[in-house]
């Protein structure tokens, strides 16, 4: 995606070039504006709130909207190399991928923290990092074959990948519950332990 902004996207804003560099901002900025909003949103969900495996789903489902706002990027251009695309189909992509993010990375600390042996909870901490470092990797080699293969199919191919694992998790989202050992119920409970207090207070 940033060689795509370097090269094919249309920074111009009036006489003003926006440095390729600048989109990077977009998912810190979506981070600290929608956080707060899927936060409240789950609350507000109460016990109708979905189960972690579902939230997973709904970040490759996410995943998968913002590689399509891509797709749309790719589509713009018309197979024409030198037609820049819009600003604003990047900016659509990284907000669906940050809310991918934000139902995927804070949850699955959690679950890592809830699921993992006491003794390795450490190391199962480092493992999660050093897979999100793992895929980084691969992120890097898969870009690097946009020039052989094009934009399109690695977009629209990421896209497909996602959609179709989030298939997968969804059907198998309630095995997953069970095989937590109470974790997930855990927090319901805990929820609704917070929320009897706060009603006898009240």
């Amino acid at each position: 995606m940033n060689i795509y902004t370097q090269q094919y996207t249309d920074r111009m804003i009036g006489d003003f070039e926006v440095p390729a560099a600048w989109f990077q901002s977009l998912n810190p900025f979506f981070i600290i504006t929608l956080a707060p909003v899927l936060a409240a949103i789950w609350v507000k969900l109460g016990k109708r709130e979905p189960n972690s495996p579902v939230k997973f789903a709904l970040a490759l489902f996410f995943l998968a909207a913002g590689f399509l706002c891509m797709v749309g990027a790719v589509l713009e251009q018309g197979g024409d190399s030198s037609v820049k695309t819009s600003m604003l189909w990047l900016v659509g992509a990284f907000f669906f991928h940050t809310l991918g993010e934000l139902c995927l990375s804070p949850i699955g600390l959690s679950l890592v923290t809830k699921l993992a042996p006491l003794r390795l909870a450490s190391l199962m901490m480092g493992a999660w990092f050093g897979f999100n470092a793992i895929a980084n990797y691969v992120a890097g080699l898969v870009g690097s074959h946009v020039g052989e293969l094009g934009a399109m199919a690695i977009f629209s191919g990421i896209a497909i990948t996602a959609v179709i694992c989030g298939v997968i998790l969804l059907l198998f989202a309630n095995t997953l519950v069970k095989w937590m050992h109470g974790a997930e119920q855990g927090s319901v409970s805990n929820a609704e332990q917070v929320e009897e207090q706060q009603a006898q207070i009240a």
